[in-house]
């Protein structure tokens, strides 16, 4: 993913390579809507490679980000290509909670643990559904990376969340 030169503060592209045939865009779209992402253009191309049967195929796809600017594209650039790799093979869910890795700048692995939050909420029988935290999250993207600040502060055994203490975190929440 990256920004052209002439872009806005809330589009970017995407290039997905594919050996065979061309990614069925209805595979690829519910991926990308669910990171919050709009689908404005996308535009497939086949290459044959010297000596070689099998085509490789190049889509390009132009994008804006539904909630507004992304900051620093390059440093989610990463976090965002890891999450996609993981939705696309499987590996994680395709669901509304990827819209935070563009939103909040959080890992895959930061996201999942506010699923797993949102899921034992549900299994408590909170009145919320899934979409409705989804949304709520997604747009208050600083309280969601207070929570996964919170979770590594009280969690990792390692201590590694850059000295945040669990009682200024719940602070900062409350």
């Amino acid at each position: 993913s990256h920004r052209a030169l002439e872009a806005q503060d809330n589009e970017l592209r995407l290039k997905l390579y594919h050996s065979g045939s061309p990614l069925p865009l209805s595979d690829i779209l519910p991926m990308l809507e669910n990171m919050g992402l709009r689908v404005i253009s996308e535009e497939p191309y086949g290459v044959s490679l010297p000596g070689g049967s099998e085509r490789v195929w190049i889509t390009d796809f132009e994008l804006t980000n539904q909630a507004g600017p992304i900051g620093d594209i390059a440093a989610v650039k990463n976090k965002f290509h890891a999450t996609f790799g993981r939705v696309f093979s499987g590996d994680v869910e395709n669901d509304g909670f990827n819209r935070l890795v563009l939103g909040a700048g959080l890992e895959w692995r930061e996201v999942l643990v506010l699923r797993a939050y949102c899921k034992f909420l549900r299994q408590a029988r909170i009145p919320f559904s899934q979409a409705y935290m989804e949304e709520t999250l997604a747009a208050n993207a600083n309280l969601a990376r207070l929570l996964v600040h919170l979770f590594l502060a009280r969690f990792d055994p390692a201590g590694t969340d850059g000295g945040n203490s669990a009682e200024t975190l719940v602070g900062e929440i409350e």
